[in-house]
């Protein structure tokens, strides 16, 4: 079964919250933007589907996601007890309460909120994560690998810039090294955090090595295999278009660095 979405945070939600055996991915336009956001529900067999109108609210969210809790019951209270769940929702939604902390620039707020955020929902996150990539991993495509934990990766990388701000160096250090182990060291943003933690504390070798790092996946999400996705429409081109020229100009900044830090070093 699959889930075609037609809201980025929508599709953030349910990827963070969705059971093994569900597809997440981004949907084409479906023409009832008045109804939004719109949920499409696809079964195994690609032949019938379900439009679902007006997903808004973490009650409407959870209870799409109770609709379409898999028949197994024993199967999946093996994965996630309910108590763990509620955990796990719980986590996301404090997460989401601190990122508008962090962009409201209360970073001390933000920190409170992360931590909590972490504490609650990381053990199950991960949990449901091992899951999904176990019952997905014959799948030579699974959309949920990159984005059911990136929730959490960005509460560690955004916990670490705010205690930053707050020149709390030692626990954003501890933040940065979070955010690569549980993005397992793909993500270049986790990388580039450690690279301003090792900034501020004057570490330039270390600062040097997590940019080349960096570097490192940026290139390799500029060599993934492109592979035809759900929804490659205008608006989904212009979004790989839009990816395309971050990743370019992050590569191009941090090349930069790294001449300066090398010629540093070298001096």
């Amino acid at each position: 079964m699959s889930f075609l979405i037609h809201s980025f945070s929508l599709l953030d939600c349910l990827s963070a919250l969705s059971s093994p055996g569900i597809d997440v991915c981004k949907g084409p336009c479906i023409s009832l933007c008045g109804s939004g956001p719109v949920v499409e529900v696809c079964n195994s067999d690609d032949t019938t589907s379900i439009k679902k109108k007006r997903i808004k609210g973490s009650e409407t969210i959870l209870a799409l996601l109770s609709e379409l809790k898999s028949v197994d019951e024993e199967k999946e209270d093996e994965i996630m007890k309910q108590y763990m769940f509620d955990r796990l929702v719980m986590g996301y939604e404090l997460a989401q309460e601190a990122n508008d902390m962090y962009k409201a620039k209360d970073y001390k707020k933000s920190i409170e909120l992360y931590e909590d955020a972490i504490q609650n929902g990381r053990k199950p996150a991960m949990i449901l994560q091992e899951a999904r990539q176990a019952a997905n991993i014959d799948k030579e495509e699974f959309y949920n690998n990159d984005r059911g934990i990136e929730w959490l990766v960005s509460a560690f990388k955004n916990s670490c810039r705010a205690r930053l701000m707050l020149k709390d160096v030692d626990n954003a250090r501890r933040d940065a090294f979070a955010s690569t182990v549980f993005s397992q060291n793909m993500d270049p943003g986790a990388h580039e955090c450690l690279a301003e933690v090792c900034a501020a504390s004057t570490d330039k070798l270390g600062e040097l090595q997590a940019i080349k790092t960096a570097i490192g996946q940026y290139e390799r999400l500029e060599e993934e295999p492109s592979k035809p996705l759900p929804g490659a429409d205008a608006p989904a081109r212009a979004e790989a278009a839009k990816k395309k020229s971050y990743v370019s100009g992050r590569k191009r900044e941090l090349g930069f660095r790294i001449v300066k830090l090398e010629r540093e070093l070298k001096g």
